[in-house]
């Protein structure tokens, strides 16, 4: 997106990068409440009206899950009969469908509706997740049929992260003290990420220009310790915990995380990349009193990326629907 980067400041200054989903495919457990995909389900109770709608969800993991979080408040708290459209595709597949009305409820995150989604931005210079969100709400609502819904406190954003065995000793606890080592002719840490990663606008060589990393002891860096490129970013979390590399670039809230032990997540101190907090988006067709009631649930069901991380990881071993209703049911959402 963004050809130059621009160095912070004292400000903080943020810039947006483009983050774009993957594409994913996820199991779907049985649940009482549950049909497929674009079936429509019973209703459930409170006072919404008997009017249709359509919950969707970007195709990756997460997402999946998020839906179905929406699915399962809006099953269990109104009399709305719903229409399961999660996993429906990418940015621009569900930006045009809840513009035509294709899709009317599903959780986003700021960064990629401000970046990916009409009329798209390149940067932004917010320096709090309120000044985004209160920029995105008045921009969103006033070009498109939608009402953005209140954000939750956590975000998902890309993390870098290093075994603790590679760092020993170094003092190494952020980006910039990275940036420092390897400036410093030091080449031992072995990188790996996800296959076109490298190359993007949110991507690992923007991050290494922006964090003034010398471009020659980059070179060196790359020569000496050749950078491993994986078929996902899930992969580099596997070849930094099997040992094939010291670092990798994921996401925050990757159930990976859960699983292993002695791994460091690295302080982006600069703030390369900017604020993805979900927010809830409805269709102005459908914004009941209820439904957006249900809906904004979603930031006290979810209260932090540590409940989302080990929800993805549940979401992992027994199906997304199946993860979001037991953590709605266990937490008394419904």
């Amino acid at each position: 997106m963004m050809d130059t980067p621009e160095h912070a400041s004292t400000s903080s200054r943020r810039r947006l990068l483009g983050m774009l989903a993957a594409g994913g495919t996820t199991a779907v457990a049985g649940c009482t409440t549950i049909t497929g995909g674009g079936d429509t389900t019973s209703t459930g109770g409170g006072d919404s009206g008997s009017s249709s709608i359509v919950v969707g969800s970007k195709g990756y993991a997460e997402q999946v899950t998020l839906g179905y979080v929406a699915y399962e408040l809006l099953a269990n708290t109104t009399n709305a009969t719903l229409v399961d459209e999660t996993g429906f595709g990418g940015n621009a597949a569900i930006s045009e469908a809840y513009r035509t009305g294709n899709v009317h409820a599903y959780y986003d995150y700021m960064g990629s509706l401000w970046s990916s989604h009409p009329p798209k931005h390149d940067s932004a210079d917010f320096d709090t997740p309120d000044a985004q969100y209160d920029a995105l709400k008045s921009e969103m609502e006033s070009e498109h049929p939608i009402r953005i819904l209140d954000r939750a406190d956590w975000q998902n954003t890309w993390a870098v992260f290093v075994a603790e065995r590679a760092v020993e000793g170094t003092g190494i606890q952020s980006i910039s003290d990275l940036a420092a080592h390897v400036n410093s002719r030091n080449y031992d840490i072995r990188p790996a990420f996800g296959d076109g990663f490298r190359s993007r606008s949110d991507g690992l060589d923007a991050l290494l220009d922006y964090y003034e990393f010398d471009p020659e002891r980059v070179t060196a860096w790359a020569s000496e310790r050749e950078f491993l490129e994986t078929a996902s970013a899930q992969a580099a979390g596997t070849a930094v915990d099997e040992g094939y590399a010291d670092l990798g670039v994921g996401y925050s809230t990757s159930a990976w995380l859960t699983d292993v032990d002695n791994v460091r997540v690295l302080d982006d101190d600069r703030n390369f990349w900017p604020f993805f907090h979900p927010v809830g988006v409805v269709h102005e067709d459908v914004a009941t009193d209820a439904v957006v009631a249900a809906l904004n649930t979603m930031p006290d069901a979810i209260p932090d990326a540590e409940t989302m991380q080990a929800l993805n990881s549940r979401a992992a071993a027994s199906g997304n629907q199946q993860a979001a209703a037991d953590h709605l049911q266990n937490n008394d959402f419904i």
